[in-house]
């Protein structure tokens, strides 16, 4: 199928910039397995999957998180979010686990992680500030709107003021659980001395 086609990309000597629109394509976890080989592409330093609504769930997650493997990645857009109810993904707090392991992209330093309408709950959201420890991430975008988490989680995101070079941080959290409690650990990320 046309997924699988796509795993030739990573033959491609001398390609450095990806980015493929994938949604609404019924990708699945099956599909996600196909463009994790991605990772084996040796020169791609900016690459871009957007895979929102194709029922990708925890396992696809999972393998999607082993592009951290890539070479040459420096810049990472992954877009797993869920459109509506029916045309949608399923990352649970497993699949953001896995997918916080990019962390350990040696390059990477810039990482835009899509996960609206999922369902990562509080476990998911304290496992993603765990991206803090990304020795070179500068830029970190996280959209988590309607995810189910509450202040437990936005606490934990507070402390991504504690990453070493991190500059730039845009965090999109409408319609969780969040009370006044992680509305105020959210408000001392204004305390990091290297954030705009």
């Amino acid at each position: 199928n046309d997924i699988q086609a796509l795993a030739s990309l990573k033959a491609a000597r001398f390609l450095h910039i990806l980015s493929l629109d994938l949604a609404f394509r019924n990708v699945g976890d099956a599909g996600a397995q196909v463009l994790a080989s991605l990772k084996e592409t040796p020169f791609v330093h900016n690459l871009s999957l957007n895979l929102s609504a194709n029922e990708i769930g925890d396992a696809g997650a999972q393998t999607l998180a082993s592009l951290k493997e890539a070479p040459s990645l420096r810049t990472l857009s992954l877009n797993l979010s869920a459109m509506f109810v029916i045309f949608g993904n399923l990352v649970r707090a497993a699949g953001a686990k896995a997918l916080a392991s990019l962390r350990g992209a040696p390059l990477l330093h810039t990482l835009s992680l899509h996960l609206c309408n999922n369902r990562i709950g509080d476990a998911g959201a304290q496992a993603l500030a765990s991206l803090k420890e990304a020795p070179l991430l500068h830029t970190l975008s996280l959209y988590l709107s309607s995810n189910r988490f509450g202040n437990a989680g936005a606490e934990a995101l507070a402390s991504l003021k504690e990453a070493p070079s991190l500059r730039t941080l845009g965090l999109y959290l409408s319609n969780n659980k969040i009370g006044d409690a992680g509305a105020h650990s959210l408000a001392s990320l204004n305390e990091a001395p290297l954030l705009h």
